[in-house]
């Protein structure tokens, strides 16, 4: 069925959000149900289930996706415009939905212990993801257990890209094997994946800790 509520919240907000109307690109579109499918094919979700997000970006399609299937959905962004944008135009009044502003990388929060599920499509921004939770390099603090010790067992959902030309794009890799590179140690890989759109080709690899 379709959420008419939300559709009017995104109509709304669009007209004036360019970065919102890119959101929903038909590349973004074409990655974000190429996970979906894959994490619905292995059926690791129920009603109890607890996802977070890492940058989540405006959580456009990701979030209308999940919502009904799970118990909470947890959105991190450092950019406090699209976090402000999704929790009080595109979702508000959706109690299920908890909205961090930060950097995934500062520090372990209590909200990761009880997750079933991480995604995080935006890996070709950030630090490797078996970097996390690691090293907190603004207080040059060497965790004692790193975060995928923390967190198990708990299923993991992550896309990266070979945009190198993207300005933003700090940790592109060229093959999905490279990709698998960046996992934690203990990561198991259930799927893997790679789809093409004009720009280059994007990675997925989902699994479980």
């Amino acid at each position: 069925m379709i959420d008419m509520e939300l559709l009017q919240n995104i109509m709304k907000e669009i007209r004036n959000n360019d970065g919102l109307l890119d959101s929903f690109s038909p590349n973004q579109f074409k990655s974000k149900l190429n996970l979906i499918n894959h994490i619905n094919s292995l059926g690791i979700l129920d009603e109890e289930s607890e996802v977070v997000i890492f940058g989540s970006w405006f959580g456009s399609i990701l979030v209308p996706a999940l919502y009904d299937d799970v118990k909470k959905i947890t959105m991190i962004d450092e950019d406090p415009k699209v976090i402000h944008t999704a929790k009080y135009d595109l979702f508000k009044g959706r109690d299920k939905i908890d909205y961090i502003t930060g950097n995934v990388f500062e520090k372990f929060r209590d909200t990761f212990s009880n997750c079933t599920l991480f995604i995080n499509t935006s890996c070709e921004h950030m630090p490797p993801m078996k970097e996390w939770g690691v090293m907190n390099e603004s207080r040059g603090e060497l965790y004692k257990n790193p975060w995928w010790e923390r967190v198990t067992p708990a299923y993991f959902a992550f896309q990266s890209n070979d945009m190198f030309d993207i300005p933003t794009h700090n940790n592109c890799v060229s093959t999905i094997e490279e990709f698998k590179a960046q996992l934690p140690p203990n990561a198991k890989v259930l799927i893997e994946d790679e789809i093409q759109d004009e720009r280059g080709s994007r990675f997925t690899l989902i699994g479980k800790l």
